[in-house]
């Protein structure tokens, strides 16, 4: 029964010894912005290289930046890493986020022998909405056109308005109130 679970690691290529590495399973940025995942460790890791890789199947992961044994950090391109061996946490940083960065990552251990304790980071990167300029920008010989479309506010939106409900609600049957006594006092009595 043991020869599955070790068959698997074999082919793999990763352990995922119980609490040797963990992190978040999720993370999510925005386009032109940053994320920072913070994978803790356990202590007896301490002196071991950590790594940052991107793929879904483990076999196939693409070591994005690593550490070497200190605590300082190490920047490629984009990404950067840092091994705190005091509070036994590796921190990753991706910067200027894009719509490809979407996928599976992997916080890893770099073992002498045998096979990398690693954790899987799914991450998603969502668009970021601008707003229209306040002022637009003219360059000299050129049209600007601004289009405003103007919209009916939805009926379900009227509903919802804490004074159409404060209207309906308080007031209205006020209002109702005070006209029946009005109207009983003043009565034609026979």
């Amino acid at each position: 029964m043991w020869l599955l679970p070790a068959l698997l690691l074999f082919l793999t290529g990763c352990s995922t010894a119980q609490d040797a590495i963990t992190g978040p399973d999720m993370v999510s940025g925005q386009e032109q912005g940053s994320l920072t995942v913070r994978c803790p460790y356990d202590s007896s890791w301490k002196t071991y290289k950590k790594y940052w890789c991107r793929g879904a199947d483990w076999s196939a992961c693409e070591t994005l930046v690593k550490t070497d044994t200190s605590e300082k950090s190490v920047k490629m391109d984009r990404v950067s890493i840092r091994d705190d061996q005091t509070d036994f946490i590796v921190t990753v940083t991706m910067e200027e986020l894009r719509i490809s960065d979407t996928g599976i990552y992997w916080c890893a251990i770099r073992e002498r022998t045998g096979y990398d304790p690693c954790f899987k980071v799914n991450v998603t990167i969502g668009l970021v909405y601008q707003d229209f300029p306040s002022k637009p920008q003219l360059q000299e010989d050129s049209i600007f056109i601004w289009v405003v479309e103007e919209t009916e506010p939805e009926p379900w939106f009227l509903m919802s308005s804490f004074y159409f409900n404060l209207l309906v609600f308080l007031e209205l049957p006020l209002i109702l109130s005070m006209l029946s006594a009005v109207l009983w006092v003043n009565r034609p009595t026979s």
